[in-house]
């Protein structure tokens, strides 16, 4: 129903009967009044045969010759009645029939033979327009019937010619372009006959359209193959990235994320799920910190950079992770953030093994010289008052020598016990090389550092036995006492008068034992000489 073929078989039926319809009655009504017309012309004719008879009949007044003119005008089938009327004779045929029918008369005036200028009679012819009329719808019918059937004919042989030229073709065009593939090496035949016609220049441009589509298929499909290609290198690198990562929205859904990243959350005891807040918060220990520091970035449309610790809940240890965080701006204006978290934990782990090696002595466990100069040099920034206690032992070169390296350095660790046991919270201890110690106390008078020093000294004097000697060994201890501010507000100097303080304790350690410590305010020096 909805073909080609039929929708224009249908329009050129339809136009064809119109025109067929139209044509025919209008031949028709031409026909019928010509038919009329030549009726009224053959009844003219037939009096103008007959009308010298007629004259003659008049003019002789002879009854004969009037009636075989009269009888002659009804012989024809076209005229239905007759008369003749003069002053002498009247013959009449079939009048009152006519009369009775109402047929009205053509009248025609009868001429003198000889002077045409004088009437004789009048001869009254009345048609038969039954019969004119049946002859001309007659012969009407006929030529409509044979214009009908011209038509007819002419409407078949014109769709048989339209349907072998034009439709049959392009319906063969159709079928061919519906069965192509768009983008395949498939092309539309041309017809037969048709290479120079409207159609074979159809055909040529839509087989022209086709290359022009299996081309662009062509540079697409391979630009579709190299963007798979990429695609895939990227995501196993991704997927494969032992950095975790991921790509969030403003309002903290991932919308993409590697294995990495999952081991990670894994690692800090949280479940996977969705989202971890803005900004990943909800992993990190100090979230405000971090978020602060990422925004400050972005409003400065940098990206961010820095080390955060992560919560934990699966185990003590401590994780790090160094994060590096950058908005992205999509075509659609859409806003996300990519957030790379790189484990450093190890990291920290070795640098505060580092720092705790470099700043702590390694046999005694307490601060080292350098560790201990930091502190010193802290407390004396931040203004601090303190009491700098400096330690030499006494008799321990003598175990060294008698029982070995062993018994000494079971003798620092003992010490060092000692001083950490015996001091208080605020107090420190440290190894200052050697058998020298020193201790920072929170105290600013001599009492408060003394209660300190005797139980220190209490601890430090208890015997020691080594290798099963029955002779108990004891080891003492001489302190030289500095105070800053009070005593110098120069850390080298500080420590040279605790220094000079100790050794003159230490000249005590035979004949005054128990004048074992000394202030340094003893024996000030100019801490100008010092600097």
């Amino acid at each position: 129903m909805q073909g080609l073929g039929f929708r224009f078989s249908l329009f050129l039926v339809a136009a064809a009967m119109i025109v067929v319809f139209t044509t025919a009655e209008f031949f028709y009504r031409v026909t019928y009044e010509n038919e009329i017309s030549e009726a009224n012309s053959d009844i003219e004719e037939l009096y103008q045969t007959v009308g010298a008879t007629a004259s003659i009949a008049a003019f002789l007044e002879d009854e004969d010759l009037a009636t075989e003119a009269i009888n002659g005008l009804v012989k024809t089938d076209k005229i239905l009645a007759a008369s003749i009327k003069s002053e002498a004779l009247y013959y009449q045929t079939n009048v009152t029939e006519a009369i009775n029918k109402g047929t009205k008369p053509r009248v025609f005036v009868v001429r003198h033979p000889f002077m045409p200028e004088e009437s004789l009679a009048e001869v009254n012819v009345y048609p038969n327009f039954e019969y004119i009329i049946h002859q001309a719808e007659k012969t009407s019918t006929d030529n409509s019937y044979s214009l009908y059937a011209e038509a007819l004919v002419v409407g078949i042989v014109a769709l048989i010619i339209t349907y072998y030229i034009i439709i049959s073709p392009m319906l063969r065009v159709g079928r061919s372009l519906h069965q192509i593939t768009p983008g395949t090496s498939q092309r539309i035949p041309t017809p037969k006959y048709h290479s120079r016609s409207e159609i074979g220049k159809l055909v040529y441009d839509t087989n022209q359209l086709l290359n022009k589509v299996e081309e662009q298929f062509t540079q697409e499909r391979q630009l579709r193959e190299e963007i798979e290609f990429l695609e895939k290198r990227f995501r196993m690198l991704f997927e494969n990235a032992k950095t975790a990562t991921v790509l969030m929205t403003e309002n903290g859904m991932i919308e993409l994320r590697n294995d990495a990243f999952n081991d990670l959350v894994e690692k800090t005891g949280l479940r996977i799920k969705q989202g971890y807040g803005e900004l990943l918060d909800e992993l990190f220990d100090t979230p405000e910190a971090m978020k602060s520091a990422l925004k400050e970035a972005f409003a400065r449309n940098e990206f961010a950079t820095g080390e955060y610790k992560l919560k934990s809940s699966a185990n003590n240890s401590a994780i790090w992770v160094q994060l590096i965080a950058s908005p992205l701006l999509t075509e659609e204006n859409e806003r996300y953030y990519q957030l790379t978290l790189n484990d450093i934990s190890s990291r920290r782990q070795e640098l505060q093994k580092l720092a705790l090696q470099a700043d702590f002595d390694a046999l005694t466990g307490i601060y080292n010289r350098n560790g201990g100069e930091k502190l010193i040099a802290k407390l004396m920034r931040k203004e601090h008052q303190f009491a700098l206690a400096l330690i030499d032992l006494n008799g321990f070169k003598a175990v060294n020598d008698i029982y070995g390296h062993d018994a000494g350095d079971e003798v620092l660790i003992f010490v060092a016990e000692q001083l950490k046991e015996k001091i208080r919270k605020n107090d420190v201890a440290i190894r200052w090389g050697g058998d020298e110690f020193m201790m920072l106390l929170q105290a600013d008078d001599e009492e408060s550092v003394k209660s300190v020093i005797e139980k220190v000294n209490t601890g430090v004097k208890q015997p020691f036995y080594f290798n099963n000697d029955s002779k108990p060994t004891v080891v003492s201890m001489s302190v030289g006492v500095a105070f800053y501010p009070q005593t110098s507000r120069n850390l080298h100097a500080l420590i040279k008068l605790a220094d000079i303080a100790m050794y003159k304790a230490k000249q005590n350690k035979i004949s005054a034992p128990d004048d074992y410590l000394i202030f340094a305010n003893q024996c000030r020096l100019d801490d100008e000489d010092m600097s």
